[in-house]
């Protein structure tokens, strides 16, 4: 694991989209042509926010953390309403290396950062029609906090928490 460097952007920007047509192959619109973009990950990498899974010298796949909560979130039943938030955008793998660890990886690294950054709590979202995704999160010991809608998506976002 390390942080992204604009040099990794042409491999960021590829495995959102390979990971796209893999989505819309599998009947998903969680991502599509509007989001997520090469512009979001150069302004995630000029922010020092993206983090990268390195296999075998492969760029495998990547990840965004930030403070940025969705205005969507405000809603939300959220238990850790004191601390200092920690949020996981984007966490993406190169479908040719999924199932060997990766996304355990990028989360057992997002979850140290967090641990090591003095953040209270770790929050996210995913697309209901991204059962693998839920499965993860919910294996990590992450806890529903509610739903949300996003613009152009068919289905509803679960959101997560997990208090640190």
């Amino acid at each position: 694991m390390r942080q992204a460097t604009l040099s990794d952007l042409p491999r960021v920007a590829e495995i959102f989209e390979l990971c796209k047509r893999q989505m819309r192959e599998a009947g998903s619109d969680q991502w599509d042509e509007i989001y997520p973009t090469a512009a979001n990950a150069q302004a995630d990498i000029n922010a020092s926010s993206v983090y990268v899974a390195v296999t075998d010298g492969i760029l495998a796949g990547t990840v965004c953390l930030n403070e940025e909560q969705a205005p969507e979130y405000a809603g939300l039943a959220w238990q850790d309403t004191e601390g200092q938030v920690l949020v996981v955008h984007r966490l993406c793998v190169d479908p040719a290396l999924q199932n060997c660890g990766v996304a355990a990886r990028l989360m057992d690294f997002a979850e140290d950062y967090a641990r090591n950054n003095h953040y209270t709590s770790v929050r996210l979202d995913t697309y209901l029609g991204n059962p693998k995704a839920i499965s993860l999160y919910e294996r990590r010991g992450y806890q529903r906090t509610g739903q949300i809608r996003f613009p152009r998506r068919r289905m509803l976002f679960d959101c997560f928490e997990k208090l640190l």
